[in-house]
């Protein structure tokens, strides 16, 4: 049996025309990537000068917006500071203290002191109608510190700028060339507002007690001597039954009128008796809070609420504080403390006809003890804090009050609380509350 060897050399052997054709294939592909090399290497710096350049845009605008946000915070700490030290050197450190502790790029916010550079100016922002926008009108330092202007605003500048503190702010990625430095300023006007005010009092029984019932040590007003002496005066008379003597006051006459006696013409301790009541201390702090108020260049209205075991409206608001004066000092304290009656009653006032709506809307409710009648204070300042933009300020007076209820309130109220132990600590608390104006940014 032969053998046949089949001869494989043609298949092995590929033809001239796949060889070609495979030979031009592997050129294409090295030509095309050799392309896409070339288009990477020149869009590449193209793609990192879009990169960088996006950054610093994003970068510079977070810097702005924290310029923007420390400026805001330094004008109106500025302008709370002008209103209640009226100086305007304590204006100015409350603006660059609140600014420096707020960073910006990293790094605090400076506000010059120099009048010169003028970051920081005082003056007045006024509107001519609802519809119009405020302007700041500058008012030159001196003649705030002097007394010869009063300021209502105050702008500040922050800057980060090359003649700035601060100075100006770096791109994080170089520009290709271009400057990389920028220049950003940000500028605030806070003023302080107008306030239509509703004084929420306490007029219950405990009301026409004596502020301080201790007298100077080694003096017994309740001596036989000293009430016999006021019996010679008119003061006091007596009663005799069951072989004892009871002694009274005569008409006209209370504690007060007889401890003021005898500090005055019977011991000889002072030439002026410190004792009065409660509601009469009251009386003479709203007297000095309507001082202070007369002296602002804001126009304020006041209204007067008065309760006790019911309240009443006892005036609507004006601008004429001494009908205020007037309706206080004719006001006789009795009754239980419905002191949510009082907030209910109030509130009103600040929302009817007389009201401005473009006024800041301010409570003052003040009581001395507790509260043990009708609707509850809690209940009745969550539906006013609910329904209206009102701020609520309390204060209480006296060792007897409920700080805690008032506290609540002052809370829910978005106010602050006051207390006070003494007739000098209420005036002292009601002049702070007359100082303590809103504050607007309108720029």
């Amino acid at each position: 049996m032969s053998t046949h060897i089949k001869d494989t050399t043609a298949l092995e052997m590929p033809s001239p025309r796949n060889t070609a054709k495979q030979w031009t294939f592997r050129c294409s592909a090295r030509s095309r990537k050799g392309g896409i090399v070339v288009l990477m290497a020149l869009m590449l710096p193209i793609l990192f000068v879009l990169a960088a350049f996006t950054i610093n845009i994003s970068y510079l605008q977070l810097t702005k917006t924290e310029l923007m946000v420390a400026t805001d915070a330094s004008a109106r700490a500025g302008g709370r500071a002008i209103s209640y030290y009226q100086n305007v050197d304590d204006a100015k450190t409350a603006a660059q203290i609140t600014a420096a502790l707020n960073k910006v790029a990293g790094q605090p916010l400076q506000i010059s002191f120099d009048d010169g550079d003028n970051e920081i100016e005082f003056g007045a922002s006024e509107t001519s109608g609802a519809n119009t926008r405020y302007e700041f009108t500058k008012l030159s330092t001196s003649s705030i510190s002097s007394g010869l202007n009063t300021a209502s605003a105050i702008r500040v500048t922050g800057k980060l700028t090359t003649d700035s503190l601060n100075g100006s702010i770096t791109g994080i990625f170089p520009s290709m060339g271009l400057s990389n430095t920028f220049n950003l300023t940000s500028q605030a006007v806070a003023m302080q507002l107008d306030r239509d005010i509703a004084l929420i009092l306490d007029r219950s029984g405990s009301m026409d007690s004596i502020n301080d019932n201790t007298f100077p040590y080694g003096y017994n007003p309740w001596s036989t001597s000293a009430m016999n002496a006021a019996v010679a005066e008119g003061i006091l008379y007596t009663r005799y039954r069951n072989y004892r003597t009871y002694y009274y006051y005569s008409s006209g006459q209370n504690q007060v009128t007889y401890w003021n006696w005898l500090y005055t013409d019977h011991f000889y301790i002072g030439s002026e008796g410190p004792y009065e009541t409660l509601w009469q201390s009251l009386v003479g702090a709203v007297d000095t809070f309507l001082t202070v108020l007369e002296g602002t260049d804001q126009s304020e209205q006041v209204s007067v609420a008065t309760y006790s075991s019911s309240a009443r409206l006892d005036l609507n608001l004006v601008t004429d504080y001494d009908l205020v004066r007037s309706t206080l000092s004719g006001i006789d304290p009795n009754g239980a403390t419905g002191i949510g009656y009082g907030l209910q009653t109030g509130m009103p006032s600040l929302m009817d006809s007389f009201a401005r709506p473009f006024a800041a809307k301010t409570i003052i409710l003040m009581t001395d003890g507790i509260h043990n009648t009708g609707t509850n204070p809690i209940d009745a300042a969550t539906s006013i804090a609910a329904q209206y933009n009102v701020i609520i300020h309390t204060v209480t007076f006296g060792p007897g009050a409920d700080q805690a209820t008032m506290q609540s309130v002052a809370n829910i109220g978005g106010g602050l609380h006051y207390h006070a132990d003494t007739s000098e600590e209420l005036l002292s608390v009601f002049e702070q509350i007359a100082n303590n104006l809103p504050t607007l940014i309108t720029q």
